[in-house]
């Protein structure tokens, strides 16, 4: 039977999201956990705010709930047992997530798509077991940054919301917003102190990022496009390396020194040295020992541009296309290229080694390991032989070199230049912003380069029809927009979150296999997944 909407439109709008977004009104969904780590700036300032509010709230069924600006509830402070129990009951629990999708109409997750004061009476819950109770939500919005940071809710056990409520949350809101404001202008003095103090040095390219910051020296400026900021960032809370290696948006390699800020959450100085070009050796066209063609197996996930790369290798090669081949009934004749190749004088590639049939994959381990001058190089392009049958890993060994062509969640640091050359093969003139960079590094990508493509193109249509030359994060699909708890991880925790992915890589997947092999539970892994913002 289909609920009646209720009359007043926000509440009716709302309620058609939830029911589009799956949820039935008498659904009790278990609740999403995040790690909610990344809240603790807001919970900082909002910590001696509701506890002087909980004195006032004293005897009373009344409780203040605290989210984050991803709607995850960040802290619950009640004044009273029966109210305190019911919540716990509903899934009002640190970490739970409260947007619509989630948890239906309530002045936490309809606040935020309304990103305005919000009252909801008992009745005007889309779920049967928040009906017997009446909120009003308000938006904490950054004084600094002027995004959303969070939203406070107190909710009662009553029909109707009690009006006194609402001035109290008004002045709740606004102490905590002050409180963010002190906090924002003390780090960013923190951190424009130690940009200038970097800065000393004319000779070396110095940029600063914080919260809502970015400072460059002449060097910098001239050096980092919008779209590098958004690499800078990723690397704030990667402690895994002091300096790395990364390429900037205009496809020069610099070394990048990370100065992390003291006292100072996702603040940074970076040290950029510009790596001057040494020219690479082309090692299938150089000189091949004696009675000995060259071979090499190129290695990735499908979408991490292991075709292409095979290309680079042999330019004017013969080209048998595995998968063209099975998809129009042909078959591939591993045996007819061999010979095509060997009387052109041109080299070989096998794209797709990953699809042969036994008989064929025997061909081609003849043909990698004949001892014949007359033999054309060959490029194999396969998925990682881990991930493989028996079989093709010994194809793969027949090789006398490999290329491993690493998935796009691992380049992170060439994320923005990537990023820069699709779109610049879209349209010239197009440029990341920083936060789309941002955001695209947050991603996991499991279609790799292909998948990177579709989101681009999509967003630089939708850049491309408001008349903007770049693209920004909001011009991006749904599910691309936000950057993720991932982005935001300590350098311990991004170690773990790396390991947990290789192994499900080496497992194919399985979980159990994954659990076995870091020395730990299946239980114990399932939670670390999903602390971890892993999306497998």
């Amino acid at each position: 039977m289909r609920a009646e909407l209720p009359q007043r439109p926000v509440i009716a709008a709302a309620w058609q999201r939830a029911g589009r977004a799956g949820l039935r009104p008498d659904a009790r969904p278990e609740p999403l956990l995040h790690d909610v780590e990344t809240a603790d700036p807001l919970l900082d300032a909002a910590r001696p705010v509701l506890e002087r509010a909980a004195t006032i709230l004293t005897g009373t069924d009344t409780a203040l709930l605290l989210v984050d600006s991803q709607c995850r509830m960040v802290s619950r402070v009640t004044a009273g047992t029966t109210l305190e129990g019911r919540l716990e009951q509903a899934g009002v629990i640190r970490g739970a997530a409260f947007d619509e999708s989630q948890m239906g109409t309530t002045a936490l997750g309809t606040t935020a798509e309304v990103r305005g004061d919000l009252i909801i009476n008992g009745t005007e819950h889309y779920l049967e077991q928040f009906k017997k109770l009446s909120c009003f939500g308000r938006p904490i919005i950054h004084p600094a940054t002027r995004r959303l940071a969070g939203i406070i809710c107190m909710t009662e056990v009553a029909p109707q919301v009690n009006p006194l409520s609402v001035p109290l949350i008004r002045g709740l809101v606004d102490d905590i917003a002050e409180r963010l404001r002190d906090r924002s202008h003390s780090d960013h003095r923190a951190v424009i102190a130690h940009f200038h103090r970097a800065s000393t040095r004319r000779d070396i390219a110095i940029a600063a990022v914080g919260d809502d910051l970015q400072l460059t020296n002449a060097l910098a400026a001239e050096l980092l496009a919008p779209g590098d900021f958004g690499t800078l960032r990723t690397m704030v809370t990667d402690t895994s390396d002091a300096e790395r290696t990364v390429t900037l948006v205009s496809g020069l390699d610099a070394d990048v020194w990370v100065d992390r800020v003291d006292g100072v959450r996702h603040a940074a100085v970076f040290h950029i040295r510009p790596r001057v070009a040494v020219p690479e050796v082309d090692a299938v066209a150089a000189a091949a020992p004696p009675r000995t063609a060259q071979t090499v197996a190129v290695c990735g996930e499908p979408g991490t541009g292991r075709s292409t790369h095979a290309r680079s290798l042999l330019p004017d090669a013969v080209v048998v296309d595995v998968a063209s081949a099975l998809l129009d009934g042909s078959g591939p004749d591993l045996a007819g290229a061999v010979r095509r190749a060997r009387s052109a004088g041109r080299g070989l590639i096998v794209d797709g080694a990953d699809l042969l049939d036994d008989r064929s994959m025997r061909l081609a381990q003849a043909a990698l390991a004949a001892d014949d001058p007359s033999s054309p190089p060959i490029v194999l392009v396969s998925e990682p032989p881990t991930a493989a049958a028996p079989v093709l890993a010994a194809t793969v060994a027949c090789c006398r070199r490999r290329v491993t062509l690493p998935p796009l969640r691992q380049r992170t640091g060439e994320l923005a230049a990537l990023s820069h050359r699709l779109l610049a093969a879209i349209d010239p003139a197009l440029r990341l912003a920083p936060d789309a960079a941002d955001a695209l590094a947050s991603q996991e990508w499991p279609g790799n380069l292909t998948e990177l493509g579709i989101v681009l193109d999509a967003a630089a249509t939708v850049a491309l029809a408001r008349g903007s030359r770049q693209v920004a994060a909001a011009d991006l699909p749904d599910g691309y927009r936000s950057s993720s708890r991932a982005s935001r991880l300590m350098g311990m925790e991004q170690a773990e979150r790396q390991a947990i992915i290789e192994a499900l890589d080496a497992s194919g997947g399985n979980k159990s296999h994954a659990a076995k092999s870091l020395g730990v539970s299946r239980t114990t892994l399932y939670a670390r997944i999903r602390a971890l913002g892993i999306n497998r």
